[in-house]
């Protein structure tokens, strides 16, 4: 997937045409100024940042998928925007965002509340659960990453025999520009990677 934040509508298309058709935008304004302008495209869009409610009815429509909700509320209020589309969708795929070392300062929630309201997500209507996404704690050593990514490919197999339908669960979402690498080999199917792609991001970004 490509993290697009704050790149051109040229970058993003360059990507396309080179089979990087997945992006994701941390921003809800800014991917919905670009996604009616890539209709002419086989670009998908999801949306990886904090997902503010009064954004959902608006997203929704152009999002493939939500890869950071944190809450049973969250997920609640973007089942019920789903619902009610006069257009319907079948469902809104979202993954889960985990918190692997209780950052105050990151989104998500730790492992043993997901594990515990994991029943309840599956049950809300108009989502469907399809796994898991983290961004592991800092360290000094890089190579600390791949004890976090062990830890979640262990974390989403024990979730996975808990889903109702365990082949719908098949998305774990973790490695970025620095670390992709790391994270696919501890099993990552699902890499975001901005600057590695498309280069330094421009320093003026898209207003949230």
């Amino acid at each position: 997937m490509g993290a697009s934040k704050a790149q051109s509508l040229n970058k993003i298309r360059e990507a396309s045409e080179l089979g990087v058709t997945d992006m994701g935008e941390n921003y809800a304004q800014e991917l919905l100024t670009k996604a009616p302008l890539t209709l002419d495209t086989n670009i998908r869009w999801h949306f990886i940042g904090r997902l503010q409610s009064n954004k959902i009815k608006h997203l929704v429509p152009y999002a493939s998928s939500i890869g950071s909700v944190d809450s049973l509320e969250l997920a609640e209020r973007i089942g019920r925007v789903v619902e009610s589309l006069e257009v319907p969708r079948a469902s809104m795929p979202i993954l889960l965002q985990v918190n692997q070392g209780s950052e105050r300062q990151k989104s998500g929630l730790p492992m043993p509340i997901i594990e515990s309201l994991f029943g309840r997500f599956n049950q809300i209507k108009g989502i469907q659960v399809v796994g898991l996404m983290t961004i592991p704690p800092q360290a000094k050593d890089p190579s600390k990453a791949r004890e976090y990514f062990k830890e979640m490919k262990e974390f989403f197999e024990k979730l996975k025999v808990q889903h109702p339908d365990p082949s719908v669960f098949r998305f774990l979402s973790m490695g970025m520009s620095s670390d992709f690498e790391m994270a696919i080999e501890e099993g990552s199917n699902m890499i975001r990677v901005g600057e590695a792609l498309f280069g330094p991001r421009p320093q003026r970004e898209a207003d949230q």
